[in-house]
């Protein structure tokens, strides 16, 4: 970390050779702590492939008054408490983040390397023929896996197979035909 105008710049770089991130660079401000600049690399690049940055940033605190709840006229206010409200809902949400859970994709892997591993939904009639052709205009890749369809970037790669299985990561193809293997 180095200190220059007000802000430290924090590098990181992944040791997998399998990432295609050549390195994340933060700059935080000195004073507040707080990350004003982030840039993303790919490997072997010298210009961000993705740069997030604040323009302008004002630490001043804000007026309480921008902070109170001013309905529309003729508008009519129910208030209520958040317990209330959790009681009244939480079999709705029980039965919702078990259906969630059963359909989530799983992470395999951590860090720089971690690859999201999903299935998709069969798509029927219609939807089917406009997500084939999409997948058509994507170059055509298989190993022992099978086969499918392949989009790489600078920074990341998506596999998807005729099986309908998707794979996705800041990594390359070859790491996600490893785990497509599997």
């Amino acid at each position: 970390m180095h200190k220059s105008t007000g802000s430290y710049e924090l590098v990181l770089s992944p040791k997998d050779t399998s990432s295609l991130i050549g390195q994340v660079r933060l700059a935080i401000d000195a004073e507040h702590h707080v990350p004003l600049r982030v840039d993303v690399y790919a490997k072997n690049a010298t210009t961000p492939a993705i740069r997030v940055a604040f323009q302008q940033i004002s630490f001043a605190v804000p007026d309480a008054a921008q902070f109170k709840f001013n309905p529309p006229p003729d508008t009519k206010v129910n208030e209520g408490t958040a317990e209330g409200l959790a009681k009244d809902h939480k079999a709705e949400a029980e039965k919702a983040a078990a259906e969630a859970k059963a359909q989530a994709p799983k992470v395999v892997g951590k860090g720089w390397t971690a690859i999201v591993e999903a299935k998709l939904p069969k798509p029927a009639g219609s939807e089917a023929q406009q997500f084939d052709s999409m997948l058509n205009v994507l170059p055509k890749v298989s190993g022992s896996w099978g086969s499918g369809h392949e989009f790489a970037g600078k920074l990341f790669t998506v596999l998807v197979t005729d099986d309908g299985r998707v794979f996705a990561g800041a990594v390359t193809p070859q790491r996600l035909y490893e785990e497509a293997a599997k």
